[in-house]
């Protein structure tokens, strides 16, 4: 258990002094590794085997993958809740839009930790679901370790109150 903490500690004194040095995001790169954001299509998307993710869409739009939570349906048209949506949520602490494809209506995000600034990145497509009706699929994950102690599901459901 010694050797654990000794371990541990170390690889902390390292981030601290590499965050001081080079900044946080630098940091995190450099012990951690380049972020992997590859393109993310809702169709064929593939779930990973760990919990730090979470999956909002409507039902038959995933074909290998289940979601966490069906999608709601919104009493607007897509123009409507993509505006809404621009409206709310980059003004979330620490959110930047990182990629934008306005034919397909899929954006980027990505909201990066208080404390370490670990960076999770949060892909939303807004969908038409009939007569001046919408709905959308976004996919929360993190990029370092396994496990988010919920965070990627506290999020999208706080944003989905937003837009409600």
């Amino acid at each position: 258990m010694g050797i654990v903490l000794a371990v541990v500690g170390g690889l902390v004194l390292l981030y601290v002094g590499l965050a001081f040095a080079k900044g946080k995001t630098e940091a995190l790169a450099m012990v951690f590794g380049a972020v992997d954001r590859e393109p993310v299509d809702f169709e064929t998307l593939q779930l990973k085997s760990t919990p730090n993710q979470f999956l909002v869409a409507p039902q038959g739009l995933c074909r290998n993958a289940k979601p966490h939570l069906e999608a709601p349906v919104f009493d607007i048209p897509v123009v409507a809740l993509r505006e809404r949506w621009m409206q709310r949520i980059p003004q979330q602490p620490r959110v930047t839009e990182l990629t934008a494809d306005p034919r397909r209506e899929q954006y980027d995000f990505e909201q990066r930790s208080a404390l370490v600034g670990f960076p999770d990145t949060i892909t939303v497509r807004f969908l038409p679901a009939g007569e001046g009706r919408s709905t959308l699929a976004i996919y929360s994950r993190s990029h370092y370790g396994k496990a988010d102690f919920g965070v990627n599901e506290k999020r999208i459901r706080a944003w989905l109150a937003l837009l409600s």
